[in-house]
């Protein structure tokens, strides 16, 4: 592998990033998911009224309804609305909406395979009581506010929604490009017109199926059939431009049949998946707990002893730059990993004077995929992530 490494000679103030990603473990088995026509959760939703309580739905060619499990995946019912269809349902997500003193549930008519329908549609409905220990019971919620919107960039297959808690913006994530795209609804929804979604941004990921946001607004979740992604939003940051900065970590996720659904617990001490049955494999529902407190902490003021950027481009192929500054003289280590953490490239090893750095990565003899690159010295590390798309 050739390198290359020029030395900008302009020095810069330091611009640290100290970064840890939250602790997971590995998954709890909460068990089956109780009620048998439940045959391809294809989203779950943590009830923000009822603690205990998740809300799931089928996809496509079931009738308009969802349905209420509790957190060891016992069935509570089954909920109707009265003037919806369900073409191809394919998240469901919790959150505020046009009452202050109501939680609402959005379910999301995205799936569209082969891009063929213009306009898609979410459907808003005010969350009802669940008891967590309650009798299955079947109960009509009624008619159900319908947004319909188009894409400003045509129609796509998308299968992952959620809902700011601060802004009431939904955010919607398409399935199938190679860098899906990221689109939101802005507050209020009209109800009357359809709207044309603002697109915001691209990730370096594809397949993306699921996605959801903590209470609290901070944490965003993404999920394809592989991976669980993870973001941190700055208080000081819209959700869009916490996506944007693809500064996100993989967190554990142990692969299932067709894993389509993920969300966060009432408290986001952890996150739930559940998958479809394809060949009638049993769902069972899954837990990830939160293992340490979430401690990425971004702070502009306190000094630290290099800056490391974003590669440039990302995603590559097969070559990428990468830009760190150093504000003194000290020993430095760059090294590129694998999502299994395997070291598969051993860029820097070695003394270097203050100043700015940049060094050509080359990933000829790689395959597609996500790798990291960790800056450490004696003092400090910090990892960032790059995708490489040939």
């Amino acid at each position: 592998m050739n390198l290359t490494a020029s030395i900008l000679i302009t020095l810069v103030l330091c611009h640290p990033l100290i970064a840890q990603v939250p602790s997971f473990g590995p998954r709890q088995d909460k068990g089956l998911i109780e009620f048998s026509d439940i045959s391809e959760a294809s989203g779950i939703a943590t009830s923000k009224k009822n603690i205990n309580v998740l809300w799931v739905h089928n996809d496509s060619g079931d009738s308009a309804r969802i349905f209420a499990i509790n957190n060891n995946g016992k069935h509570l019912g089954v909920y109707t609305i009265d003037n919806a269809g369900n073409r191809d349902w394919e998240d469901i997500t919790t959150g505020p909406g046009p009452e202050a003193d109501k939680n609402y549930i959005y379910i999301a008519e995205i799936g569209d395979n082969n891009s063929q329908y213009d306009l898609k549609y979410i459907y808003r409905i005010a969350e009802p009581d669940v008891d967590p220990n309650q009798n299955p019971v079947h109960q009509s919620l009624g008619n159900a506010d319908i947004i319909k919107f188009r894409y400003p960039d045509g129609p796509r297959d998308a299968e992952a929604i959620f809902i700011d808690p601060l802004t009431k913006e939904i955010y919607i994530i398409s399935k199938r490009e190679n860098n899906v795209r990221v689109y939101l609804a802005a507050y209020p929804q009209s109800l009357t017109d359809t709207l044309n979604l603002e697109f915001i941004t691209t990730l370096p990921l594809t397949q993306i199926v699921a996605g959801d946001i903590s209470h609290d607004g901070r944490e965003i979740l993404l999920k394809n059939y592989d991976y669980v992604y993870y973001w941190y939003r700055e208080i000081n940051q819209t959700t869009g431009e916490a996506l944007a900065n693809n500064q996100f970590y993989i967190l554990p996720y142990t692969k299932e049949p067709q894993g389509e659904a993920i969300c966060w617990s009432y408290n986001s001490d952890g996150y739930y998946t559940v998958s479809e049955e394809p060949l009638n494999i049993p769902a069972h529902l899954y837990f990830y707990p939160r293992t340490s407190p979430n401690t990425i902490k971004e702070d502009k003021n306190k000094g630290s002893d290099f800056y490391l950027e974003q590669n440039y481009p990302n995603p590559f192929n097969p070559g990428t730059n990468i830009q760190f500054t150093l504000s003194g003289d000290q020993f430095i280590s760059l090294k590129v990993y694998n999502v299994l953490g395997e070291e598969i490239a051993n860029l820097l090893n070695e003394e270097r004077s203050a100043g700015k750095y940049e060094i050509v990565f080359n990933g000829d003899n790689l395959s597609n995929g996500i790798y990291f690159y960790k800056l450490q010295t004696e003092m400090y590390t910090e990892t960032k992530t790059m995708t490489l798309l040939k």
